[in-house]
């Protein structure tokens, strides 16, 4: 495995911790009978971070025998890490502080989960894109 995808694995493995850590609040919010936003919020976070963190161990298992250079591994490593970084800033704040994040104007809050937002659905399309040419190189 080269260092791309040790780093790849790696920063998965810490988002995927704090998608786990957010099933606490997910539980609490459903035990405290929040409300149906309040509760879906939570659950977005938990469950999205986890699977985006999957993601992130499935790329990183193949990353090392596309046939393509490392710049390539790199910015698909590198997005895919900034990505998963932007949602697990963006969701969990976004459940704690009830803002959605869909534009830049607002509170702070709302403009950070925008913020974190922006950078991880930026980076997961960049990764798809550089990782579907690394596929067809190495056909």
């Amino acid at each position: 495995m080269d260092v791309a995808a040790r780093h790849l694995l790696l920063h998965a493995v810490i988002i995927y911790l704090v998608g786990l850590l957010a099933g606490f609040p997910y539980g609490a919010a459903i035990n405290r009978g929040d409300s149906e936003e309040r509760i879906r919020q939570w659950r977005l976070a938990h469950g999205s971070l986890v699977v985006g963190a999957t993601m992130m161990v499935a790329i990183a298992a193949i990353l090392s025998h596309l046939n393509v250079g490392h710049l390539a591994r790199w910015s698909i490593a590198g997005s895919s890490i900034a990505s998963g970084y932007g949602f697990a800033v963006a969701l969990p704040l976004a459940a704690w502080v009830g803002q959605r994040g869909l534009t830049a104007a607002g509170p702070l809050s709302n403009r950070i989960v925008f913020a974190g937002n922006f950078l991880g659905a930026g980076g997961s399309l960049l990764s798809a894109i550089v990782l579907l040419y690394a596929c067809w190189q190495s056909l």
